[in-house]
């Protein structure tokens, strides 16, 4: 059964209880109505009785059982004894009082009143019944008209679905929640489709940049077994290329962890020391420095910038730094090369981007800036005066690592 169908089955069982007990209590009222009137006519009727005035009146009539005598009125219906209290017996209205030594039985003959009961009681169910049907149908209507936008939502989810066609969107109608359901699953397919078309392109690079390696090794091997290369320079060069190939899978591999993280204690200070001893350059910071976090890709961040520091900033003045500013812990590698441009600033961390024509697989930053994310914190390059760059990672004190297994 639908949304639709079970809201409007829901009003109208709420509907129609509602009217069915107005119209029991309206019946019950109406009825004991009816009864106070023919009650109060049967008292008169017992003390024009005991005035000796029997009413001339031919609908009612009475019956006294007296010590074992019976009276009664020659119209008296055929009743069995019935016991202290009022009674409706075949149109009669029966009431039986207690006397000295037995019983005095009234009764008044009223079959309209029992028509007029059966009628209202007619007239309750038919009511009862036109209205639920109408709630239904009004019910049905307005509950289709409600979920009009849900049901634009799972129409172009079935069409996303069947087309893996991610630009679909739903019209944000109606108002309150379905409204903001709406927009949250436009803005739900909009994440989607960037992502999608980030991995699209990811893929379709990491794929061209691990093929450019296994060529060259290839090439070169070919050409050591045609004669044009000694074995010695085709092991070489093939090396260099799987050196270059395993770079490539290793920062792949980090990107496509998406930023999960294993955080551990650890001496940032000490890890930034030992990558500047194996770059050779001076480290400038405190001695020791604790910090929790992934000290595997914390040194393969920092080892990306000074690989990028080296290669693109031609090894002039680099060096490393650690310090803190504020709530943040700032790691950063300068260099006194030719700098990046305004524009290669603005591209730069996206993955296989390169800001000059020198060899490289254009990960370094990208694999430096999702380190830094997944620590809570970010990349940022600042040029520097009057040439050069310095990449800051900004860690925060106090990390919100994010991806945590």
């Amino acid at each position: 059964m639908s949304l639709k169908a079970r809201l409007a089955l829901f009003f109208a069982l709420s509907i129609g209880l509602a009217l069915f007990f107005q119209g029991a209590l309206s019946y019950v009222a109406f009825k004991g109505l009816i009864e106070a009137d023919l009650d109060r006519s049967l008292l008169f009727y017992a003390r024009a009785l005991a005035e000796g005035r029997p009413s001339p009146r031919g609908e009612f009539a009475f019956r006294l059982v007296q010590g074992g005598a019976e009276t009664k009125s020659p119209n008296f219906p055929d009743l069995p004894p019935l016991a202290p209290g009022r009674y409706w017996k075949e149109g009669w209205r029966v009431w039986v009082l207690e006397a000295p030594g037995g019983t005095l039985t009234l009764a008044r003959y009223e079959p309209e009143a029992l028509l007029a009961l059966s009628r209202f009681r007619l007239v309750l169910f038919a009511s009862g019944a036109a209205l639920t049907l109408a709630f239904a149908l009004l019910a049905g209507h307005l509950a289709g008209v409600a979920l009009r936008p849900l049901s634009r939502l799972t129409e172009v989810a079935r069409r996303v679905a069947d087309s893996q066609d991610l630009s679909h969107r739903v019209p944000p109608e109606g108002g309150g929640e379905l409204k903001t359901l709406a927009e949250a699953f436009n803005h739900m397919l909009e994440r989607l489709e960037a992502f999608l078309e980030r991995e699209k392109r990811f893929t379709r690079d990491a794929a061209h940049e691990l093929r450019t390696p296994v060529a060259a090794a290839l090439a070169q091997l070919e050409a050591a077994e045609g004669g044009y290369l000694s074995e010695g320079e085709a092991l070489q060069a093939t090396k260099e290329e799987l050196l270059r190939m395993k770079r490539l899978v290793e920062a792949l591999l980090v990107l496509a962890r998406e930023g999960r993280v294993t955080p551990v204690p650890l001496d940032l200070a000490a890890l930034a020391r030992e990558e500047a001893r194996a770059f050779g350059v001076p480290y400038r910071g405190p001695e020791t420095l604790p910090y929790e976090g992934d000290p595997l890709l914390l040194a393969q961040a920092l080892r990306n910038l000074l690989r990028n520091a080296f290669l693109h900033g031609e090894g002039k003045g680099v060096e490393v730094r650690l310090s803190q500013e504020g709530e943040d812990l700032v790691l950063e590698v300068k260099d006194e090369g030719p700098g990046m441009p305004e524009e290669a600033l603005k591209e730069a961390g996206r993955p296989f981007f390169r800001a000059s024509p020198k060899p490289g697989e254009g990960l370094g930053l990208s694999v430096a800036k999702k380190v830094a994310e997944a620590h809570g914190g970010a990349l940022v390059l600042v040029p520097r005066k009057p040439t050069g760059l310095t990449a800051r990672l900004l860690l925060p004190a106090n990390p919100r690592l994010t991806g945590t297994p």
